[in-house]
């Protein structure tokens, strides 16, 4: 539920070219991210796939399981692929402790898992991946990653069911929630940089202004309303001076 809301608000907010600049600086056109959420919120509906034994979510495992991949090989082999295998394993491990901790039995007991993941995993994500691409593969890769852990952990170690299930009881809407926590905290921390950025250029423009306006002031005006240094004009003054006393 949580999960379709903030999707809900994240498409009107593409819808009226809010979140333009955003995604294209992760080099993605608007109308791309539209179909994306839109693919999110459709593959929700579709109850999971049961394949044996394992129940497989649309929207919490196959969806961005494979949107994690393609962000990842669209990092390309650089250090900030290497920021984003960081970020995942730390989100992964943010989830497998959450969801070991509070097992979630259903949607109502999933809520505190939802909320520490959706948090934490969006801030891990921002201070190791530290831009745009990277944080969005860490969350979606980190997240599924940890889910398949924990799901393991709970059904063959704790042994709490049957089934394995994958991308279910709130990991859908811990993935939307941890994405954009992730991604406010990325914009917050820019803002606050350019601000004191300009703050720190301000200020070391300021003595270069202040012996500007001291300059000024040394300069003085002589009978014929001509301005003269303050060294010239002196001069002038001892010409008058030893005329007088000739």
């Amino acid at each position: 539920m949580l999960g379709m809301i903030l999707l809900a608000v994240m498409a009107v907010m593409i819808f009226f070219g809010l979140t333009d600049r955003f995604f294209a600086k992760m080099g993605v056109a608007n109308w791309a991210a539209f179909l994306i959420i839109l693919a999110f919120a459709v593959a929700a509906v579709f109850p999971p796939l049961l394949v044996g034994r394992v129940t497989l979510s649309y929207a919490g495992f196959f969806l961005p399981l494979m949107l994690g991949t393609v962000a990842m090989f669209a990092l390309g082999a650089n250090s900030t692929l290497l920021r984003a295998i960081v970020g995942t394993l730390a989100v992964a491990g943010i989830v497998l402790a959450t969801r070991v901790a509070f097992v979630p039995t259903g949607y109502s007991s999933a809520i505190p898992s939802i909320l520490i993941i959706g948090f934490a995993g969006g801030i891990a994500a921002y201070i190791i991946a530290q831009s745009r691409l990277a944080v969005l593969a860490s969350v979606l890769c980190g997240i599924v990653l940890g889910d398949f852990a924990s799901a393991m952990i709970l059904r063959f170690a704790l042994d709490t069911g049957y089934l394995l299930q994958l991308g279910q009881n709130g990991i859908f809407d811990a993935l939307v929630l941890s994405l954009i926590i992730g991604a406010v905290t990325l914009e917050v921390a820019a803002v606050i940089t350019r601000a004191v950025s300009r703050r720190i250029e301000n200020a070391s423009s300021t003595p270069a202004l202040a012996s500007q306006i001291e300059a000024a002031e040394d300069v003085k005006i002589d009978e014929n309303d001509v301005m003269l240094p303050a060294d010239e004009d002196d001069d002038l003054f001892d010409d008058y001076f030893n005329d007088d006393i000739d």
